[in-house]
């Protein structure tokens, strides 16, 4: 499954008082995509990025395709999980599992 939404800006999720998560531009300005693309700096554990890599590797994708799709897909799951109505369910061979947000 592959979850994507390129027009969505993410930048929401960087702190802009953190120079560590803060967006810059990732392109140029006379680039025609300048105004919707931003670099996002990010420090990872190693178990995490060793997660990420091999989200990655198991989906023979880029590290930056696999991030772009773990944040489309807990964007997916927050919204599913303030509306009380909606459910995320994983279906396993008839094991269902609801995935929720735990705060």
């Amino acid at each position: 499954m592959r979850i994507t939404n390129p027009k969505k800006d993410y930048n929401e999720m960087a702190d802009p008082n953190n120079p560590m998560t803060s967006p810059s531009d990732a392109v140029s300005s006379s680039s025609p995509d300048a105004d919707q693309t931003k670099r996002v700096n990010v420090i990872f554990s190693n178990s995490t990025y060793n997660t990420l890599q091999d989200l990655a590797s198991s989906q023979n994708i880029s590290v930056s395709d696999a991030l772009r799709q773990a944040i489309n897909v807990s964007d997916l799951v927050v919204k599913a999980n303030q509306d009380p109505k909606s459910r995320v369910l994983i279906d396993n061979a008839g094991q269902v599992q609801e995935i929720k947000l735990i705060r």
